[in-house]
């Protein structure tokens, strides 16, 4: 949203009325006309996610600011069991992917803040435990590491393993691209040339007289420039 000018918004806001029993219509016009010229009336009358909207929103309050926060606070915020129970079952629902880390990470992060939140105070080596069984098996050297470690058995703990890890796949994934196209761009280069290690199929000699795929087969100094002149213009 581009920023208002605060001259238009000063303006504006002293447009609108006091709200009293005989002036709601031209109120809540003026009020739709803020809303829209700050860009937030979509935002604010829009529904929410499906999972979030029906158990905030309801015919009670969705017309009222301070009931919908209120409501927002008891269904994040609660201390009810039912709201506990909910928070903690995320906790046990959640599912690891080894392609996909970086969510997961974030997910749990979000979950320890909500447990907090509702008083929920479980032991650190629980939550360990926990989230080491979503491990897959390939990652079982990551599990003995944490589990051997001399370190206090946290979920940060694991998370920072994780994070390690999901760095590692990146950077090897970033290897083999660069890999992959400097393959594409040696042999995509019309030269007949050569390069260390590497016998472009182009050349006029084949591959296993290749001086720079075999360096060895190079002749040596005093050899007569004619009997290798036809190698030596393709290296």
């Amino acid at each position: 949203m581009e920023k208002i000018n605060s001259t238009i918004l000063k303006t504006a806001l002293k447009a609108i009325p006091l709200l009293t029993a005989n002036n709601y219509t031209l109120w809540q016009n003026c009020i739709d006309d803020m809303l829209d010229l700050q860009g937030l009336w979509d935002s604010l009358t829009s529904e929410k996610d499906s999972s979030i909207h029906p158990n905030i929103i309801n015919h009670d309050n969705k017309k009222d600011a301070q009931k919908i926060w209120s409501s927002i606070s008891d269904f994040f915020a609660s201390t009810q069991p039912t709201n506990c129970a909910r928070v903690f079952n995320e906790l046990l629902d959640l599912s690891f992917n080894s392609n996909n880390v970086q969510p997961f990470i974030t997910l749990v992060r979000t979950i320890n803040s909500q447990l907090f939140k509702i008083g929920i105070d479980l032991p650190h080596n629980l939550v360990t435990y926990i989230l080491l069984k979503k491990l897959c098996p390939s990652l079982k050297n990551i599990s003995q590491k944490i589990t051997h470690s001399d370190k206090p058995l946290t979920s940060n703990l694991v998370l920072d393993h994780l994070k390690l890890f999901n760095n590692n796949q990146a950077a090897i994934a970033a290897r083999n691209t660069g890999s992959k196209t400097e393959v594409v761009a040696l042999y995509s280069n019309f030269s007949k040339k050569c390069k260390i290690m590497a016998h472009n199929f182009l050349s006029n000699h084949p591959g296993s007289s290749c001086w720079m795929l075999y360096p060895h087969l190079r002749p040596a100094n005093g050899v007569k420039a004619n009997q290798s002149e036809s190698t030596k213009k393709d290296q």
